[in-house]
């Protein structure tokens, strides 16, 4: 088997930063309630509730999701219409997986379709890229769990009236719609239009949905290698259903971020690849971490907030706060082993000191250097920090990372004492948008909106 990702906690430890680490003894005393947290997840997954560490070993939908893929690929373009986690998995794996400039390349030059993720209903992004695109050779994406979503109908409503203008054929040919295998409007609509469509399983979370068909789907129309994202994304899970706190590295990665957030006040849990690659994947824990675990607890609101950060490109921006900041945050660095491919520095300069010393180097040694160097240069301040190592960033690696993290957040929730799979705060502020458009149903929503008081002119300047 290829090399496993690594969790180097050194760096977090009390031997390492002083009082601000953890010892031993705290992992120790969270023993209790990780047995209790790991029986909260294998009772989940026995009765059919919590479905997304099953993923990896579900070949009919995966080949399913490969195949549509595969057709769509003929197409030049493929816009995905989603958000949150019907978008941000597929994009994580965009970025890590496909050439860094994979939507310049020509046809000959691509592995597969270019693919777009507009995200937000910002008028002027998605005028732009209609304009900017042949639909004519453009397929869209339709992605929304509930089916219900109201930025992706409202991108879907104008991307089929624009393929209508075509053809009466060409809305049908070129949508395809990923939703609840069962209920909601995008279902009934798809049925009756006759778009092609795959199901997203009911007991997956959207944000845990990655590799579900929301992720598959467009990372196979793009020439991604689903299959090493599966198997690799299955190893981790292998390795994740140990019980035991110390051989478990989504369990034990979980435990020490929920002991800073806690028992060290360290409530701010900054991600930072070095690799620009990893970006978007920074953007897909954000969320993850954010929604899934930042609710109200037992005894009050909880909850740790992610942030995303790149190496290096924010050690001349964030590292500054990380170092000599309030002492209230924690790093998690994302390092490779090796890149796809290196560049040497050539010598040269020789008079001038300052550039000198680069020559004979690669850009990963630089980058590499400069990963250990901050994460040294905090540990110096007592600042603590964590570091996960991928072997190289191919499917399989970035199988395993996503499957590890998505388990320390199932994991993590029942530490907490909260669901982690619902979004309460976000369904509030869905209720009153619909409202507001006057959605049937929610009239109740607008009447509250309404029946707040009116603004203060005294606090609008």
């Amino acid at each position: 088997m290829p090399d496993p990702i690594a969790l180097d906690l050194n760096l977090s430890t009390a031997a390492q930063v002083g009082s601000a680490g953890l010892s031993r003894q705290d992992f120790e005393a969270l023993i209790p309630a990780a047995r209790a947290a790991h029986r909260s997840l294998c009772e989940g997954r026995k009765a059919g509730k919590i479905a997304f560490m099953d993923l990896p070993f579900d070949s009919r939908a995966a080949e399913a999701a490969q195949s549509l893929g595969g057709e769509l690929s003929a197409f030049e373009n493929l816009v995905v219409l989603g958000i949150g986690g019907s978008s941000l998995g597929a994009k994580a794996l965009f970025s890590a997986l496909c050439h860094p400039f994979h939507n310049l390349l020509p046809r000959e030059r691509r592995s597969g379709a270019r693919l777009f993720f507009p995200d937000n209903s910002d008028p002027s992004t998605f005028s732009a890229l209609l304009d900017a695109l042949d639909l004519r050779t453009t397929a869209f994406a339709a992605i929304t769990k509930s089916g219900g979503t109201a930025e992706t109908w409202a991108q879907l409503m104008v991307a089929r009236e624009r393929l209508s203008r075509l053809s009466a054929e060409a809305a049908r040919r070129q949508i395809v719609a990923v939703t609840d295998p069962e209920k909601g409007a995008l279902r009934k609509v798809a049925a009756a239009e006759g778009w092609r469509t795959l199901p997203v399983p009911p007991p997956v979370g959207g944000r845990f949905s990655v590799l579900t068909a929301v992720g598959l789907l467009p990372a196979a129309a793009a020439g991604i290698d689903v299959g090493a994202l599966l198997a690799g994304a299955g190893e981790m899970a292998r390795r994740c259903d140990s019980s035991e706190l110390f051989e478990n590295p989504a369990y034990l990665f979980a435990a020490a971020l929920y002991l800073f957030d806690t028992s060290r006040m360290r409530r701010t849990h900054v991600f930072m690849p070095y690799a620009d690659g990893l970006r978007e994947t920074a953007d897909w824990f954000v969320q993850l971490w954010a929604e899934s675990l930042g609710k109200q607890g037992p005894a009050g609101p909880v909850g740790p907030t992610p942030v995303r950060a790149v190496g290096a490109t924010d050690q001349h921006s964030l590292l500054q706060l990380l170092m000599e900041g309030p002492e209230d945050k924690v790093a998690v660095f994302v390092s490779l082993d090796r890149p796809r491919e290196d560049l040497e520095v050539p010598k040269g300069w020789t008079s001038e000191p300052d550039a000198a010393y680069l020559g004979g180097h690669t850009f990963h040694e630089l980058l590499s250097a400069e990963q250990r160097a901050t994460a040294a240069a905090l540990a110096a301040k007592g600042r603590p920090s964590l570091t996960l190592r991928l072997p190289c960033l191919d499917a399989r690696s970035m199988g395993q990372l996503m499957m590890l993290l998505e388990v320390a957040t199932a994991f993590a929730g029942p530490l907490y004492g909260v669901n982690p799979y619902d979004q309460p705060g976000v369904e509030a502020g869905k209720r009153y948008a619909c409202g507001l458009l006057g959605r049937p149903g929610y009239e109740r929503a607008r009447a509250e909106l309404e029946g707040r008081p009116p603004p203060s002119r005294d606090w609008v300047l």
